[in-house]
C-alpha cells in the first residue's frame, strides 16, 4: 500500500533540471535576504568610516552657518541655514544610501543572477484571501523569520550591554577628561558594536542561506508521477513513441521485401542470414545489396523470394561476408566480385531453365 502511494503522489524525489528551470522563469528562486541586509550594513559602516572626515567638515560648516544665523537672525540668514542643513543632510546621507543600495543589488545579483519574471508583478487575487493570509502568517517561513528576528534582537541587546559595561569606566571618566575623549570613547564603542553586529549578522546569513536552499529544494520536490508526466510532456508519450517506431520498422520491412521481389538472387547462410542482390546491366554499375537480415528478417527475405520466384542459393561464406561488410543499397566491393558474378550466372541459368519449361 505504501509502495503504491510512493509511486504516485508522494513528493519524495529531487526536482529535475526542467522543474528548476521553469521555477526560475516564474521568478521562483532561493535567496537569503539576511545576506543582502548584512552586506548593506557592512557597506554602510565602511562608508561611514571612510566619509568621517568629509562628514566632519560638512558639520563644521553647518555649525558655523548656524552660529552666524544666531548672531544675525534675519530672514535671509534663516533661509541660508535651512538650505545649508538640507544640503548637509543630502551630502551625508546620499553616499551612504546609494552605496548600500548598490551593494544590496549586487548581492542579490550574485545570488540569483539576472531574471525577468513578469509573473511576479501580475496581480494575484489569492493574496487578498483572508484564509490564505492567515495560513501565511502561521507558515513555517514566517516562523523561521520570527526566530531569526529574535536571535538578532537578542544578540544586538547582548552586544550593546557588553560594550557599555566594558567601556563603563571610560564613560564615567568623561566629565573629568578632555573634549576629544568623548569622541574617542564613542568611536571605540561604535567600532566594537559594528564588528560584533557584522559577525553575528554574517553568521545568521550563512545559516539562512543554507536553510533557504533546503526549503526551496523541498518546496520543488516532485513525485514519481510528476517525473513520468514531465518525461511524457518533453519527450512524448512512450506508447506513441513505441508505436511510431513499430510503424517505421514495418514500413522499412515492406520496402525491403519489395526490393527482394525485384532482386536477381538471394544468398543464404542457410537459415540465419539472407542477402538479396540485384544487378541490371546499363542501369547499375555493380551488383547492389537491396536487402539483408538475420534470423526472423532472413526468414522474411526467403519467403518473399520464394513467392516472387527469385532464385535462392546457399553459400555460407558469401552470405556472411555480404551481411557483415556491405550495407543496404551499397555496391559490393572488389573482394566479392568473383563470387557474386558466379552467383548471378547461376541465377540466370535457373531463370532460363525455368522459363524454358
Amino acid at each position: 500500500m505504501s509502495k503504491q502511494k510512493n509511486d504516485g503522489g508522494d513528493k519524495t524525489e529531487k526536482p529535475t533540471a526542467k522543474r528548476l528551470k521553469d521555477a526560475r522563469k516564474d521568478g521562483d528562486v532561493h535567496k537569503s535576504r539576511e545576506l543582502s541586509s548584512t552586506v548593506q550594513v557592512l557597506v554602510w559602516l565602511v562608508m561611514a568610516w571612510l566619509l568621517m572626515p568629509f562628514v566632519f567638515k560638512r558639520l563644521q560648516t553647518l555649525f558655523a552657518t548656524a552660529l552666524s544665523a544666531i548672531h544675525d537672525p534675519t530672514e535671509s540668514a534663516m533661509r541660508g541655514l535651512l538650505f545649508a542643513g538640507m544640503e548637509t543632510m543630502v551630502w551625508i546621507c546620499a553616499p551612504l544610501l546609494l552605496f548600500a543600495a548598490g551593494a544590496g543589488l549586487f548581492t542579490e545579483f550574485l545570488q540569483v543572477g539576472s531574471i525577468v519574471a513578469l509573473k511576479k508583478v501580475k496581480p494575484d487575487l489569492s493574496k487578498l484571501n483572508p484564509a490564505e493570509g492567515i495560513k501565511r502568517i502561521f507558515s513555517q517561513e514566517n516562523l523561521v523569520e520570527v526566530i531569526k528576528s529574535i536571535v538578532k534582537t537578542t544578540a544586538l541587546v547582548g552586544i550593546l550591554v557588553w560594550v557599555v559595561f566594558s567601556l563603563l569606566r571610560q564613560y564615567l571618566a568623561l566629565p573629568f577628561g578632555q573634549v576629544q575623549d568623548i569622541g574617542e570613547a564613542h568611536w571605540a564603542g561604535l567600532l566594537r558594536i559594528g564588528i560584533w553586529v557584522i559577525f553575528i549578522f554574517f553568521f545568521v546569513s550563512a545559516m539562512d542561506a543554507f536553510y533557504q536552499r533546503f526549503a526551496y529544494m523541498k518546496k520543488l520536490r516532485m513525485s514519481r508521477r510528476d517525473i513520468r508526466q514531465e518525461l511524457k510532456d518533453s519527450e512524448g508519450d512512450p506508447y506513441v513513441k513505441g508505436r511510431r517506431k513499430q510503424l517505421h520498422q514495418e514500413w522499412a520491412q515492406r520496402n525491403m521485401l519489395a526490393g527482394v521481389r525485384q532482386a536477381n538472387v538471394v544468398v543464404t547462410n542457410p537459415t540465419h542470414v539472407a542477402v538479396a542482390l540485384t544487378y541490371e546491366p546499363g542501369e547499375t554499375d555493380l551488383p547492389v545489396v537491396v536487402a539483408k537480415g538475420e534470423d526472423y528478417e532472413a526468414q522474411l527475405i526467403r519467403n518473399a523470394a520464394e513467392e516472387a520466384g527469385v532464385p535462392i542459393l546457399q553459400n555460407v561464406a558469401l552470405a556472411r561476408g555480404l551481411n557483415e561488410k556491405i550495407e543496404i543499397e551499397d555496391y559490393i566491393t572488389s573482394e566479392f566480385f568473383e563470387a557474386v558474378a558466379e552467383l548471378l550466372r547461376w541465377a540466370e541459368e535457373v531463370r532460363a531453365a525455368r522459363d524454358g519449361k
